[in-house]
Formats: C-alpha cells, structure tokens, sequence
C-alpha cells in the first residue's frame, strides 16, 4: 500500500490514555514528538491473533508455538540475509534488561565498557548501575553524517582496561546504518585487544529504503565474541510485551550467559508477550515495508524544508532523527526551546552525551500531518 493508504489505515488520530508519549504531550500542550513509540497501530494480524488466543481462555501453562524459532529465523533470514539456529537464542523480558544480563554475566565489575556517543542514555546508566566503568569514545560528526574515530577506539584498547564495547545498530541517536566496511574495522579492533561486543540491534527492522542492515552476527569469523540483542517492540509497536532476544552463537560466552540465568531465576520466557512478536514476524513484511516508506516521507520532508537551515542526522535506520538547533536555540537546552517557542516535545540532545545541548532528538513515527505542523514552527525560530 502507499504511503496515504498506511497512514489512513494505521495512524491513530487519538492515543489511548495511558499513552505515555501523548499524555506528556497533552500534559504541557505540546506535539509529542520525544519517547520511541510510534503513532501507527500494529498490523491487523498481530492483535485478530492475539484476541484469539484470548478469546480461547486457556491461560494455564504454556509452551511458546512449535515453530517459534522457525519463524523468527525465517524472518532474519528473508530481511537481512542471515542465518540464525535455534540455540543460540535465549530471553529477556527487554533490550535494557537484557543488557543488564549481558554486562553482568560476561563482565566483571569494574571492568571498562565502552559506547560511542551521543548514544541512547540507558546504555551508560546500565553500565555504571552494573559497578562498570563508562568508556567513552565520541563519534566524529561529519556534517550530521557520523562515523567511528578509530583512532580513538584504538588509543582506548590499548590501555587493556575495556573488556566490553556496547554497540547501537542502527544508532540511536544519529540514525546511522553502519555498512560493512565499518563494522569489520570496528570488530577487527575489538578481536585484536580481547574486547567482547554486546550489539543492540532492536531498531534493526526499521530501515529506510536505500539502506542495507548488516547484523553484528554475519561476520563469521567474529561471532564467538558478540552478542546480539533484537526485540520487535520497535518494529511493531509492541512495548508493553516485555519480550527481547539474546543471540549468542559462542558456545563459552552462551554458557556463562545461561549459567547466570539460570542463577538468577531469569532463564524463562513469558510466552504471552511472546506471542506478538510471532505473529509479526509471521505476518507483517508488507506492514514493516509501508511503515519504512512512510518514516522515510518524513524524514525526507523535514530534510527538504529545513536542510538549508540546520544540520540534522542522516536517516538511514530507525525513526529517530538527531537535530541541530545550534543559531536558533533561545534556551539552556535546544529541548526547552522547541517547548518554549514551538510547542513541541522532542527528547534533549544533552541525555544523549556531553556538548549536544543545542540538539534534540524527533520521533518520525507520526503522520505526516504532524511532522509539517512541527516544520511550521521550527521555522517560526528560523525567521
């Protein structure tokens, strides 16, 4: 379908009111525009599935669907071409809460892991609220278009205190798709100096129509020191179904992680929250397709109207967009600027790392109705 049937379809006009996102927003009179969650109802499938299931009233105990992991392997593998087995894969009930599982079964306290910033602010609260130490190294921003500083990552290697690198693929922030090239420097890294890399991939199925997703796992010759983390909450809409994968093909790292589970009374699955996330990826290619193009409509409208004016993140993966409101900023923080003077809730760039105060992050997964209306008045601080 295009892009004005999916949103005539799927949009919804009015939030419920336990929305998050739009009860702050309707809270402070703004269009929200901050949390990652889209606006856009989940394929009709998914929830006629689930009311199936519901409708059956048999909520004893319960296996996941015998094909499971066929499905969900399937679906990698028809998306972006890579193979996954069945026992690689363990749960959690969420990416942050898996990554808790990650740092704590495969580190070490005190122990240096380090992110690439400006980054999703859980990753280094995560890590310090785990007893590590936050390394950083900063991306080199290249005009909104940011990239590694290799040299940088080397220089901290080197000093043999960073065990663990927590990478963002797709980045969020920034919204970057990193391509092969960049990947097997970063790893090739990360083998020379014994670095493990705990890879968060949950926004992996979001990817604009020009762009490849190369998953952390398809370089072979790397996999027995990655994990991967992927949920559909992202691709879905589907946050209230706590429900994450943990992909480990090392067999060494795959039993400490399940040794740690295991001990912690955090190995099972909750096969309700579960459930949605099958009958996504069993169903919903058509919907991920029409979801992709609408976000990459957005993104190319916000580009087009305020391009020559600002700098912003190049889009390639996720509905995120990092923007610069450096010449235009009238507060402390671009976030309060864009309340003050735009009635617009966006997230503040300063969460994402030290020095990004002038910048903001916007959540595309909205109609394109409220993307122009937030164009019109980032404009008005143009003028």
């Amino acid at each position: 379908m295009n892009n004005t049937e999916f949103t005539e379809k799927y949009y919804m006009k009015k939030r419920a009111e336990s929305s998050v996102k739009w009860q702050r927003g309707r809270q402070m009179d703004c269009l929200p525009m901050w949390v990652a969650d889209m606006d856009f109802r989940c394929d009709e499938r998914i929830a006629e599935h689930l009311k199936k299931f519901i409708d059956q009233g048999d909520f004893g105990y319960a296996n996941l669907p015998e094909d499971y992991y066929k499905v969900f392997c399937d679906w990698h593998q028809r998306r972006n071409q890579i193979t996954y087995q069945q026992e690689w894969i363990r749960f959690s009930k969420g990416a942050v809460n898996a990554m808790y599982q990650v740092i704590y079964a495969l580190t070490k306290e005190g122990d240096g892991i380090m992110i690439n910033t400006p980054l999703y602010p859980p990753f280094r609260s995560t890590i310090k609220e785990c007893g590590r130490k936050v390394i950083e190294s900063k991306l080199i921003d290249n005009d909104g278009y940011f990239t590694f500083n290799y040299t940088d990552i080397e220089k901290k290697f080197k000093t043999g205190k960073v065990k663990m690198l927590m990478l963002c693929s797709p980045h969020n922030p920034i919204g970057r798709v990193w391509k092969k090239g960049e990947l097997e420097e970063l790893f090739e890294l990360c083998k020379r100096y014994g670095v493990l890399v705990c890879a968060d991939e949950v926004h992996s199925d979001i990817i604009m129509p020009d762009q490849t997703f190369i998953p952390a796992l398809s370089f072979k010759k790397y996999r027995d020191r990655i994990i991967s983390i992927t949920a559909a909450s992202k691709s879905f809409s589907l946050a209230v179904f706590s429900h994450c994968h943990v992909i480990i093909p090392g067999d060494s790292l795959r039993k400490r992680f399940i040794q740690y589970q295991r001990h912690n009374n955090c190995s099972s699955v909750n096969v309700f929250n579960a459930l949605p996330t099958y009958y996504g990826y069993r169903y919903s290619d058509e919907w991920m397709d029409s979801l992709n193009n609408v976000i990459f409509e957005n993104y190319s409208y916000i580009r087009e109207s305020l391009g020559k004016y600002m700098e912003m993140s190049v889009l390639e993966g996720s509905y995120l967009l990092f923007l610069n409101l450096e010449g235009y900023n009238t507060e402390a923080s671009a976030a309060d600027c864009l309340i003050e003077n735009c009635h617009i809730l966006a997230n503040a760039g300063e969460a994402f790392g030290k020095g990004y105060e002038n910048w903001v992050r916007l959540n595309l997964a909205t109609s394109l109705t409220n993307v122009k209306k937030a164009v019109r008045e980032i404009l008005k601080l143009v003028r």
